[in-house]
């Protein structure tokens, strides 16, 4: 899995999420976390919790659809989540769609990419993969910069099933 540049990334480690995440996720997700996650809603601690409990159970069921927890390895902090998507109307056999979102203070630091980077890996270990995908809004400068430090080819603007319309970055996977 290529990257474009040569920008150091630090280690990351992924986890499966767990509710007693609870406080550094809901203090995590500020304005700009719900902008492009939440569609500009702010998240109640009750729906934050729910979501956390949702997605481990998702990883002890190995679900299609599962985010985790990234860690930054030096630190041990919980610095935001990575998510590994198969199954969706939007996706063929053998592609996973990619999610990232780093916390309020954690951005800017290279976590994003080296969490994507880890989660192709786990993905591609857990089921053949054919292809990546990451949609971002197309105003999401941050999140389109990832995909193309982790070679990804823009493929343009995409009005996808599921109502989703935005930018559409891939990545082929060879042997996949």
């Amino acid at each position: 899995m290529p990257l474009s540049d040569e920008r150091p990334v630090p280690a990351v480690l992924l986890r499966p999420l767990r509710p007693d995440d609870l406080a550094v996720h809901a203090s995590g997700c500020d304005d700009l976390v719900d902008r492009w996650v939440n569609g500009g809603r702010t998240s109640t601690t009750e729906e934050h919790l729910a979501w956390l409990e949702r997605m481990a159970d998702a990883w002890r069921a190995r679900a299609d659809v599962v985010d985790l927890a990234v860690e930054d390895a030096a630190t041990g902090e919980h610095v935001g989540v990575v998510g590994i998507q198969r199954g969706l109307s939007y996706l063929r056999p053998g592609e996973v769609n990619l999610t990232y979102t780093l916390y309020a203070g954690r951005r800017g630091c290279g976590h994003a990419t080296a969490a994507t980077r880890a989660a192709m890996r786990l993905a591609a270990a857990q089921a053949p993969v054919t292809r990546f995908l990451i949609r971002c809004a197309p105003a999401n400068h941050a999140s389109a910069a990832v995909a193309r430090r982790l070679g990804f080819r823009h493929v343009g603007i995409v009005a996808e099933p599921d109502g989703w319309s935005g930018d559409r970055y891939v990545c082929d996977v060879e042997n996949g």
